[in-house]
């Protein structure tokens, strides 16, 4: 509670008037309910199985709409690159430019049609619309995608759609590669669940999907300040193999803060 406290102060010092009643409205009641159901169901969240799905109100979808609509992106997203100093020593820029030369261009091919999941203000899409064919982005937040509009207006290579509950205004076996950074460290287990069912539907066989996600179920590991869903390394692995993919990688060191993950997993080639 300390460090909740302490990180709204300095976010409301930062941010303004406006913001700290909009996190106090809009923000705090879903934050206090999460609370109830963390005590409620800490024995579940204690367990090392990481078998149980648990959702919290603050990470809902509508939460999350809410929440981002409501976001002053006015840095672009790159607020959350800054966190690589703080958390982890790491030089913004270099801890990016690493990221991708070491992930993401690891993966992705210059002909593939991409899905990038939760642009935000862009700051991944920036780098995907140069290397790939086609370029879909898809968000919760139509603010997100108008910003995105804007920003990239110029280029031709971009789709833009809104997400209402699921993907399903993309066809199946139509994707060759899937991209989400810094969203899914926010959304309920039972949803991370539905987008990995369709990333399975849309993706090509042998397509591949990398995917930042929280990765700390345990309720003393979960780093409370930096809002993450409840969503093991684990858990994460055995959902992508529920749906019939198969994990390739869980990298734990390319992330900008310490317990989340990067899982890269592939669709069943025919």
């Amino acid at each position: 509670m300390n460090n909740t406290w302490k990180n709204f102060k300095n976010r409301a010092q930062e941010k303004g008037t406006v913001w700290a009643l909009r996190f106090i409205f809009l923000t705090l009641p879903g934050r206090i309910l999460d609370e109830l159901i963390i005590f409620r169901k800490k024995d579940m969240l204690l367990s090392e199985d990481e078998t149980h799905l648990v959702d919290l109100p603050s990470h809902s979808i509508e939460s999350n709409r809410r929440l981002w609509n409501g976001w002053d992106w006015s840095d672009g997203g790159e607020e959350w690159t800054s966190d690589s100093l703080s958390s982890k020593g790491l030089d913004p820029v270099r801890w990016k430019t690493t990221l991708i030369n070491e992930m993401l261009k690891k993966y992705i091919k210059t002909d593939s049609n991409t899905l990038e999941i939760g642009p935000g203000g862009g700051r991944w899409t920036d780098e995907l619309q140069r290397l790939v064919k086609h370029l879909i982005i898809a968000d919760i937040s139509k603010k997100c995608l108008d910003i995105c509009k804007e920003r990239f207006k110029l280029k031709n290579n971009i789709e833009y759609k809104l997400i209402k509950t699921r993907l399903d205004f993309i066809h199946n076996n139509t994707i060759d590669f899937v991209w989400s950074y810094d969203v899914f460290v926010h959304i309920n287990p039972s949803d991370v669940e539905r987008y990995i069912e369709d990333i399975e539907r849309v993706l090509k066989p042998g397509g591949y999907a990398v995917i930042h996600h929280a990765g700390n179920y345990s309720l003393y590991t979960r780093k409370q300040e930096s809002w993450r869903a409840y969503l093991g390394k684990k858990q994460f692995a055995n959902l992508v193999a529920k749906h019939g993919m198969n994990v390739l990688e869980q990298n734990e060191s390319l992330v900008h803060l310490p317990g989340d993950v990067i899982t890269v997993f592939a669709k069943q080639p025919n």
